[in-house]
């Protein structure tokens, strides 16, 4: 028998505090995350499968968190209680690179850049590999530190062959399997050459690894750098580079996401499971791992369209204006939130309903979300997205602060004339030569001192004019899209945030 609700009426309240709750940001770490906020993506399957050597995702995508996750026993087990197929409780894994500066499975920035010094990448790698297998499966390796191990490795590659392949041998020959994950690239040196190298090594022991059945690897990539074709000159790249697993979020996902929150955090969150067990009919089954209890949301809710309006209609408005005509509130948010490539940032949609919630309760409006709120927003998510940006693409506040007041879409020499007013592409080099602080800032066991890396397009550049070079880029990150008459257009995402203008867009920030 469904559990009824007291009197029929909707825990607002209660969804409130629990929106109310939603943190301003996701920092990447390699801490393992909280069992409330593993919400399994289904369309992300392929990317979580050890079988899936690359995995490319733009920043906010899930990159972090999904590594975080893998090298986790409790979400292992999570995962594999609701994506059996993948076979995660016979696979045990480590990292073999990340943000973390105390991880002793790998060599800080700082070592490697002194590694690379005198060695080759793949060679490093290769090292990083079987250092953590020995340890954990009783075999030894000469050497203590880093330098030891990579030059032991690099004047004996018959015996470090022959020692993979013994503990290969072993894992299969037990059923089992070893992943080692690779995250935070970008971070492995303080230039594009650097890092370009390091990366093309790593490729290169990744292509090799997947001969091997106990031993596999998973590198999480950005798609700049997928992209990057120096990254792939070595023989058989192909192999690895055409079977990228894309991570993205689809429209019943991003919702999906939301109702797992509220079905899983804070003191309401009971009652609004039983509130949508009431309304919806819809039944929730714990899954345990290691102590930790979750509530995953049923699969019809996971992707069933019209039930996540219905369930979205519990608490906003149906319209985002007085009717109809002003647009579906259930697809508005998603596309206003959506960069060039149609992409959503499941931090960004979370935000813009966090702001929405708040701006709606401030106003005295009765949903839960009000169309008034839900524009408000969208201009939170906005100044978040352009912040995320920020960190992988340092260069991009100095790119659209020139823009501020430009009206789109417009013509491709408005943007650039703005450019060279501004003298925008002298200032991202001039930030370029800037040396940063020798001293890493934030905390200690995160690498957070970043290196000025300059966009792709002014340093291989094929266009006449840096700045027409400048607006390929922007393309291809997925700041700035075409319209039918060739004119450039920037979605709400990027343009509200940047202060730029569109006749009838939500309003920006000034």
């Amino acid at each position: 028998m469904p559990i009824k609700i007291k009197d029929g009426a909707f825990p607002t309240d209660q969804v409130r505090r629990s929106l109310d709750e939603l943190p301003d940001t996701m920092d990447a770490s390699t801490n393992p995350p909280d069992p409330n906020d593993l919400y399994v993506v289904l369309g992300h399957e392929r990317a979580l499968d050890p079988n899936s050597t690359l995995v490319v995702g733009d920043r906010g995508s899930g990159k972090s968190f999904w590594s975080a996750a893998l090298n986790s026993p409790v979400s292992r087990a999570l995962i594999h209680a609701q994506l059996p197929r993948l076979q995660l409780d016979r696979v045990e894994t480590s990292w073999g690179f990340s943000v973390s500066t105390r991880n002793a499975d790998h060599p800080s920035r700082r070592v490697l850049q002194c590694l690379h010094g005198s060695h080759a990448a793949e060679d490093i790698w290769r090292a990083v590999v079987l250092r953590q297998l020995t340890s954990r499966y009783d075999e030894e390796l000469p050497g203590k530190d880093w330098a030891e191990i990579v030059a032991y490795v690099a004047d004996n590659p018959e015996r470090e062959e022959r020692l993979l392949s013994r503990i290969a041998g072993r894992l299969a020959a037990d059923g089992k399997r070893h992943l080692v994950i690779f995250d935070a690239l970008d971070r492995t040196g303080s230039d594009w050459k650097a890092i370009r190298a390091l990366v093309r090594g790593l490729l290169q022991v990744c292509l090799d690894l997947k001969g091997q059945t106990g031993i596999q690897a998973k590198v999480f990539l950005r798609p700049d750098m997928w992209e990057d074709r120096s990254i792939w000159q070595f023989p058989d790249s192909s192999k690895l580079h055409h079977g990228r697993v894309i991570l993205e979020w689809r429209r019943t996902d991003l919702y999906g996401l939301l109702w797992h929150w509220l079905c899983n955090h804070g003191e309401g969150a009971k009652m609004y499971r039983r509130w949508l067990q009431s309304k919806h009919h819809l039944s929730f089954t714990a899954t345990e791992a290691d102590g930790a209890q979750v509530y995953p949301i049923p699969a019809k809710l996971r992707q069933d369209e019209d039930l996540q309006q219905a369930v979205l209609h519990d608490m906003a408005t149906r319209y985002m204006g007085a009717n109809r005509r002003r647009g579906r509130t259930y697809t508005w948010l998603p596309n206003h939130l959506a960069d060039a490539k149609g992409q959503v940032s499941p931090r960004s949609f979370l935000i813009a309903v966090r702001d929405a919630q708040r701006e709606t309760q401030a106003r005295g409006h009765g949903e839960v979300l009000h169309w008034e709120g839900i524009k408000r927003g969208v201009q939170s998510a906005s100044s978040v997205r352009v912040q995320e940006l920020r960190e992988d693409y340092p260069w991009i506040q100095t790119v659209l602060t020139p823009l501020n007041g430009q009206t789109v879409p417009c013509r491709d020499e408005d943007i650039m004339q703005r450019w060279e007013n501004a003298h925008t592409v002298q200032a991202i080099e001039r930030d370029r030569t800037v040396t940063l602080s020798p001293e890493p800032f934030g905390s200690a066991e995160i690498d957070d001192e970043r290196f000025y890396l300059p966009p792709h397009a002014l340093a291989d550049r094929s266009s006449d004019t840096p700045e027409k070079a400048l607006i390929q880029e922007l393309q291809r990150i997925g700041v700035i899209r075409r319209v039918d008459d060739d004119r450039v257009d920037i979605p709400d995402l990027f343009r509200v945030a940047a202060a730029i203008g569109r006749r009838g867009g939500v309003r920006p920030i000034r």
